[in-house]
């Protein structure tokens, strides 16, 4: 049975990412946004489709960050906008999952071409987030970024950024900038997704619209990948590590395929599942190793089980050496959106455990935000 929506929300704008807050708010969470404003006089100031045809001339990109909490007050469930921050518009938002010298900070992948990082202020509840500073522009839209310190703690982590002209760019924070330690070409279409291995956080993952999935020494020049895999018959659009179990990545493609790798042996994929979309998000779960989230565009959203043999469902520890099998299974799905699904989160802490694990899911051009759980019996 498909879970019922606890609470709903309209951001106005086109909405593709949703990022649950990872510190003392367990229920806050943001929305990015990306609205394509035809310009021209006030009555041309309205929505358009994001046609690539359109130069800066005739459209601006804008968008907005959102702070909002999840509520039971006593008309039920609902969320609440705590505020809103307008910004270029929003292709990527990611939390650094550990504080960074005692700063609780995120950062947002912009069609500004920037990173913005943004401090955030739990005494402050009108301005939660504060502008900390963001990197050089650049003429290509950043579509992606992620953060080298998951897994440890650290005064000075990298965040890796991908970018509409295939570049790949890692940074550092500055004292009020984002700086641009290296960067390199590294895909012949957009780069849509970029992620560590938080394992071994000098290994990056890429993917692009080349259909390569491609993996990278950050300490290098770029020159040549680690690995190039064409294994995925569309572009590459979303990658991410399980922080549980050490050696496992997932990717999804638009050609609607989760794929589950072995770091140790990237000849092949050790599983595959079609989920019926292109799949633009891969969330693994806070606490349970097998659940992984997905955003399949125009096919929903779904909670996938992966198994691996030998190990419990929920055992952390690193993949087999050998001879194992990985088997994946769809446990729950959420339909209710009526369009692309895009962004998607696990609330990063269990509020009920008999009611089941909060999640949040937003689509595009319905901009609209849906809170539900997964049913605990799922697991």
């Amino acid at each position: 049975m498909e879970p019922p929506s606890l609470a709903s929300f309209d951001p106005v704008y086109c909405a593709d990412s949703l990022e649950f807050c990872p510190y003392n708010a367990k229920q806050r969470f943001l929305i990015g946004t990306y609205q394509l404003l035809k310009t021209g006089n006030a009555s041309d100031q309205a929505a358009a489709d994001d046609n690539q045809e359109l130069t800066s001339a005739d459209a601006q990109r804008v968008g907005r960050i959102y702070v909002c909490d999840f509520a039971e007050g006593d008309s039920g469930p609902g969320i609440v906008e705590r505020q809103r921050i307008e910004t270029s518009a929003i292709f990527d938002i990611k939390w650094s999952y550990n504080r960074v010298n005692g700063r609780e900070l995120v950062g947002a992948a912009c069609a500004d071409g920037k990173v913005h990082v943004y401090a955030a202020d739990d005494s402050s509840e009108g301005s939660y987030l504060s502008l900390l500073g963001a990197s050089d522009s650049e003429s290509s839209m950043c579509c992606s970024l992620d953060w080298s310190n998951r897994l440890a703690e650290s005064s000075s982590p990298e965040i890796v950024a991908s970018q509409s002209d295939g570049t790949l760019r890692i940074l550092k924070l500055g004292d009020s900038c984002v700086e641009t330690v290296r960067e390199w070409h590294a895909h012949d279409a957009e780069a849509w997704i970029s992620a560590f291995d938080y394992w071994s956080t000098s290994s990056v993952y890429s993917g692009g619209d080349d259909m390569r999935f491609k993996g990278w020494d950050s300490r290098m020049d770029g020159s040549s990948p680690v690995f190039s895999s064409r294994r995925h018959q569309a572009g590459v659009c979303s990658i991410q590590a399980n922080f549980h179990r050490q050696f496992m990545v997932a990717t999804g493609s638009y050609d609607e395929t989760v794929m589950l790798w072995d770091t140790r042996n990237m000849r092949a994929p050790t599983a595959e599942f079609n989920v019926g979309g292109g799949v633009w998000r891969l969330k693994w779960h806070p606490e349970e190793p097998t659940q992984l989230l997905v955003g399949a565009m125009y096919g929903g959203f779904h909670v996938l089980d992966v198994a691996v043999d030998g190990l419990g469902p929920l055992e952390r520890a690193p993949l087999p050496e050998a001879g194992y099998a990985v088997a994946v299974e769809r446990q729950v799905s959420f339909m209710k959106h009526e369009s692309i699904a895009y962004g998607a989160d696990w609330c990063q802490a269990s509020d009920d455990p008999e009611a089941g694990w909060l999640v949040g899911t937003c689509s595009f051009y319905d901009h609209l935000v849906h809170l539900w759980r997964r049913p605990t019996k799922s697991i």
